[in-house]
């Protein structure tokens, strides 16, 4: 069976459950499952795939879709720590309008356990929707305050992708195995992120900067200064290989507007992708360089360089800022908090 769901590994039984969904949608859907794990990809595959049912051109619909540029696919994102009262008053008003194309339209929230304080406004709609309107929400884990939210939907689970999965997928297609393992554990489980970095040279540069905190850094304020500067500008150029497949995207979309002019062409909403594909970017390389010092400060403990005490505090600052990351938009100090307390 040939459908959106065919790029994603390690999620057997939900894929198998977006499956049956297709042929009898609910209102709405609940995606559950850490970062990197797949829940955008399957937001986006089922989508394509409740877009195509009824189309007469169902291979466009996955097309535009798939590139989160249908009309009839409306994204909601959060641009800061969460979506706002506004977003939740734009997404109620976006429900009760009429498909712009076919006969349904789909409704993607996105970090909706990030949105406590908005995420109640949307509640009646998600109770008694219209016929044409279905909703797919995702989060991490859900909070005591959004389980009434959780109750008015159909929760899917999914879980991380194993390392081992991504590291037969990174052979597979062609990496040598040193880089490899790298990858697969730069990644955080995440496919999409896995082979971007399997396209980035520097990647290898960037994750041994990383590594290498726990002992250059003195716990002054200057030298963790320092360290977060150089590391927020290797951040910064890492954008490289996304902007030249963007770059790419932009040329495909110019030679298909000259050769068949198909109207709009959703030049603005692949516009709007790309700069929510580098905005996530900039979180997952932060979360790869936590998981980078989190297993050198491990294997600190374990040769002894690292005092165990100390390194157990290191540890617990490394994750509480690997959290705080969905949070808050200042990186420089995160880090340099982070940096301060990431002593020998």
């Amino acid at each position: 069976m040939t459908d959106s769901f065919e790029s994603m590994i390690g999620q057997e039984r939900a894929v198998a459950v977006l499956r049956t969904a297709i042929t009898a949608p609910l209102p709405a859907y609940l995606f559950v499952g850490p970062s990197g794990c797949g829940l955008r990809t399957a937001a986006t595959g089922l989508a394509a795939e409740l877009l195509a049912r009824d189309s007469e051109d169902p291979d466009r619909v996955r097309r535009l879709a798939l590139a989160e540029e249908h009309p009839d696919f409306i994204l909601f994102e959060r641009h800061g720590p969460a979506l706002t009262t506004d977003d939740a008053r734009e997404i109620v008003r976006v429900s009760m309008t009429s498909p712009y194309e076919g006969n349904r339209k789909v409704i993607f929230v996105e970090d909706i356990d990030l949105a406590q304080g908005s995420a109640p406004m949307i509640l009646k709609v998600l109770e008694e929707p219209p016929d044409s309107t279905h909703f797919i929400l995702t989060a991490q884990q859900i909070p005591p305050e959004l389980a009434t939210i959780a109750s008015r939907c159909t929760t899917i689970e999914f879980k991380p992708i194993n390392r081992q999965e991504l590291l037969k997928l990174l052979i597979s297609s062609g990496l040598e195995h040193e880089h490899s393992s790298v990858v697969a554990t730069a990644a955080n489980g995440s496919v999409d992120r896995a082979m971007l970095l399997a396209a980035d040279q520097t990647a290898l540069d960037r994750w041994n900067a990383w590594s290498c905190l726990p002992v250059d850094l003195d716990g002054t304020g200057s030298r963790a200064s320092a360290a977060a500067d150089k590391l927020l500008t290797m951040i910064d150029s890492a954008a490289g290989p996304l902007q030249e497949r963007h770059e790419r995207e932009r040329e495909d979309l110019n030679k298909r507007a000259e050769e068949i002019g198909e109207r709009g062409l959703g030049r603005r909403g692949m516009e709007e992708r790309h700069k929510r594909e580098l905005r996530r970017l900039r979180t997952d390389e932060l979360l790869m360089g936590m998981t980078a010092v989190g297993l050198a400060i491990r294997e600190g403990i374990s040769d002894g360089s690292i005092d165990p005490a100390r390194g157990s505090k290191s540890l617990s600052s490394v994750i509480e800022v690997a959290k705080d990351l969905r949070r808050n938009g200042n990186e420089r100090l995160l880090l340099q908090q982070l940096f301060v307390n990431l002593r020998p």
